[in-house]
């Protein structure tokens, strides 16, 4: 072979083997990459899971058929069911002595101090704490106003009712389907939604 000849084939060798580490580099970046095609996530769908749960207060009974009573309801607008954690949210047995029920006298503005406690919770939640909303259906539970939980004497007359306070745990899920790892970590997991609540403020007379 002539030394022409031998130039070229070099140059030919050359030529494909820099062509090889140029694609090599392109491509290395999916080779690394451990989920080439990734699950993307569509926030819009998800990210209003919260506002999608309107919470209501509406007076169920007066003084005049004691105790008095009323009702705070969770209505779910979402398109798909959700399972939320009860501690702390409106469906919450103890809302009252958790503070999650404010009283203002509706002439004055002035607030009714109302007693609360602080509960300790026995972890993991069990099944009775969690409630599933199915899309478009309401939840509610009525409250009895009673002393000591409320004082009562203080309660006459108009007031101006609202539920607020800050959901633990929602689940853009059904109940069965909650992972059991999330629940271990109640208020702290990943795939679980937080956000505040807030009902508008209602007057009843009590």
């Amino acid at each position: 072979m002539g030394i022409p000849q031998l130039n070229q084939s070099r140059l030919i060798v050359s030529l494909a083997l820099f062509t090889i580490l140029i694609l090599l580099f392109r491509n290395a970046g999916k080779f690394n990459d451990p989920d080439p095609d990734p699950v993307i996530v569509n926030m819009s769908d998800t990210g209003d899971v919260i506002s999608k749960l309107k919470v209501s207060v509406r007076q169920v009974s007066s003084a005049s058929s004691p105790p008095p009573k009323l009702a705070v309801a969770v209505t779910n607008t979402h398109s798909s069911a959700v399972t939320i954690l009860s501690w702390n949210s409106p469906l919450d047995p103890l809302a009252l002595q958790l503070g999650l029920v404010s009283f203002v006298h509706a002439d004055s503005d002035s607030p009714i101090q109302i007693p609360t406690i602080q509960i300790r919770r026995k972890m993991p939640p069990g099944p009775e704490a969690l409630v599933e909303i199915g899309a478009g259906q309401i939840r509610e539970q009525v409250l009895e106003l009673r002393d000591p939980i409320v004082p009562l004497e203080e309660l006459r007359g108009k007031v101006r009712v609202a539920c607020a306070g800050e959901w633990m745990g929602v689940w853009l899920s059904e109940a069965d389907a909650v992972p059991k790892a999330s629940l271990e970590k109640a208020g702290a997991s990943d795939d679980a939604f937080r956000g505040p609540f807030r009902s508008e403020a209602v007057d009843m007379e009590l």
